[in-house]
């Protein structure tokens, strides 16, 4: 198992950890409600060094990283990240990734369901195109919330506030060079930040010193999660690795299906003009979870035409919400249904994000 180097600074705060994939991770600090409005409300810190990391140069990237994933890496312009996935050879998902044009380099960000050591040599293996492995050697933290941008801000200067949502930008953090990622995923404000292992240390502590002042604090990945899923953001370690099939899980904006060739194209293309069964749909229970678990049939009438994917509960609904992967003909918003048998509780269908995140109320450009 890969260990996180920022252990010892997280287990002083009180979080707990757990492994995920072949990796370690940072289950939980301050416990779920008390996160969720730290990311909500004000700035939320969360470890990611659990990513694999990878940068590969310019020249021999493009075409190398071309070939592995579904989105279009030569289309990614300077400054600019790509979210897209790394399918296997039947165009399921293997890993949920960021690739970023970094001037001479392209950096490669993974949130992998295969082990940590599989993922790590479909980059590394007979390695023609100059990979440069960084899993181990860097950490990544995240920062997102309503008041995120006041952190990097007084971190990095004011001119941080002007990068747009999924791109990258150089920074020194005490005369090292670092990489700054604008690229959340819970519908606030969004950030990761990449850093060698060396200077881990003191970038946790003047972070989180930052955090505190936005009167925010440690988050762990369950929380994430689960702000993930009320934000409406695809979660490879939940939906992805029960469903795997990235077309009906809606991920066909990560896929550039002009592209001659990548890995599983041909299995992708063959389903996709096959047309899809079922489809992923938001479902709202109210609260209370007793209908709403991972597994949980979903019935119409007596006829079980689906099953719960994912769930959450939302402070800002007083609900839980979750995904439901069901039959495509009743696979959009507006429909009740039953959950867990056929006269069980009520689950009704919605439109996904059902929040309205506080940054859309921010204007960085009056800052």
């Amino acid at each position: 198992m890969r260990n996180l180097p920022l252990k010892k600074q997280f287990a002083a705060s009180g979080a707990s950890f757990s492994e995920r994939y072949g990796t370690e991770i940072v289950s939980q600090c301050s416990g779920y409600e008390q996160e969720y409005h730290y990311v909500r409300d004000a700035a939320g810190m969360t470890d990611f060094s659990f990513m694999q990391k990878f940068t590969v140069p310019e020249e021999s990237g493009i075409d190398f990283l071309d070939s592995l994933f579904a989105g279009n890496v030569a289309k990614t312009r300077f400054g600019r990240v790509l979210h897209t996935f790394l399918p296997d050879g039947n165009g399921n998902l293997v890993a949920d990734c960021y690739i970023a044009n970094n001037d001479e380099e392209y950096v490669v960000l993974c949130e992998s369901i295969a082990d940590d050591r599989v993922t790590r040599d479909i980059f590394t293996k007979n390695n023609t195109a100059g990979v440069t492995d960084l899993s181990e050697t860097h950490v990544v933290i995240g920062l997102d919330g309503y008041k995120a941008w006041a952190v990097v801000k007084e971190l990095f200067g004011a001119d941080v506030l002007g990068l747009p949502y999924l791109s990258i930008e150089r920074y020194d953090f005490e005369g090292t060079g670092i990489r700054l990622f604008r690229a959340g995923k819970t519908s606030e404000f969004g950030y990761l930040i990449m850093a060698p292992v060396e200077i881990g240390a003191a970038l946790f502590n003047k972070l989180l010193e930052l955090v505190k002042k936005q009167n925010g604090g440690l988050c762990g990945s369950l929380t994430h999660d689960s702000l993930r899923l009320e934000g409406r953001f695809f979660n490879i370690f939940s939906e992805g690795a029960r469903v795997k099939d990235p077309l009906p899980l809606g991920l066909q904006w990560m896929i550039d299906f002009d592209k001659d060739a990548f890995t599983g194209r041909d299995a992708l293309m063959e389903r996709r003009t096959a047309g899809l069964k079922t489809k992923i749909v938001g479902v709202n229970a109210g609260k209370g979870d007793d209908a709403l678990k991972a597994g949980s049939p979903v019935f119409d009438g007596a006829e079980r035409i689906g099953e719960i994917v994912t769930t959450c509960f939302s402070y800002i609904l007083d609900a839980t919400l979750g995904l439901a992967l069901l039959r495509s003909d009743v696979a959009f918003a507006g429909l009740e249904f039953r959950g867990g048998e056929p006269g069980g509780r009520i689950i009704n269908t919605i439109s996904m994000p059902p929040i309205m995140p506080k940054s859309l109320t921010v204007k960085l450009d009056e800052m």
